[in-house]
C-alpha cells in the first residue's frame, strides 16, 4: 500500500478554494466544474496505468480524483459510487499489488487527520489527463481574468 501525504501548500490551496462560508453545494459546485475542466484533458479509458508513486492528488468532489504522478504526468479516477470523506482527505492510500493499478480492482483508501482511514473506495475508470495541454489551458485562463480585471 503506498500512502502519499499532501504537501502544506497543497493543502492550504484547497482549503483556500473553498471559504469557510461557502455551502455544500457550492462546494459540489466547484468540484463538478473543476471535473468537468480536467475531464476535457483526459484521454480514452485504460484499464489499469503504471504506478511506481504519487506526487499529489487533488480531490474532484466524492467520485473523482486527480492523481498526479510527477508534475507532468496525471491520471483522472472515478471512485466507486460514494467516497464522502474524499474531499476533505488529508492523504490517500492507494491499494494495488505490484506496481500497477487496475480499474474495477484496485481502489484508495482515504486518510483524515492522524492517519485514521474513514473510506475505501473501489477505482472505476482510470484516465490519463494531458497535463500540458491543461496547464495551458489554465494560464490562458488566468490571462483571460487579468486582462479583464485591468481592463486590458
Amino acid at each position: 500500500m503506498s500512502i502519499m501525504r499532501v504537501s502544506a501548500l497543497a493543502a492550504l490551496s484547497a482549503v483556500s478554494s473553498l471559504s469557510v462560508a461557502e455551502t455544500p453545494a457550492a462546494a459540489q459546485d466547484k468540484y463538478a466544474q473543476r471535473k468537468a475542466f480536467v475531464s476535457q484533458f483526459a484521454g480514452e479509458t485504460k484499464s489499469s496505468m503504471p504506478f511506481f508513486r504519487s506526487y499529489d492528488f487533488e480531490p474532484l468532489g466524492d467520485d473523482a480524483l486527480l492523481l498526479w504522478q510527477s508534475p507532468g504526468r496525471a491520471y483522472l479516477l472515478d471512485i466507486e459510487d460514494f467516497c464522502p470523506d474524499l474531499p476533505s482527505a488529508q492523504a490517500i492510500a492507494i491499494n494495488n499489488k505490484g506496481s500497477t493499478v487496475n480499474a474495477r480492482f484496485d481502489s484508495i483508501t482515504v486518510l483524515t487527520r492522524g492517519q485514521q482511514v474513514t473510506d475505501r473506495c473501489r477505482i472505476l475508470e482510470i484516465r490519463p489527463v494531458d497535463v500540458k495541454a491543461m496547464k495551458a489551458a489554465e494560464k490562458a485562463g488566468r490571462e483571460l481574468d487579468k486582462n479583464a480585471k485591468t481592463g486590458g
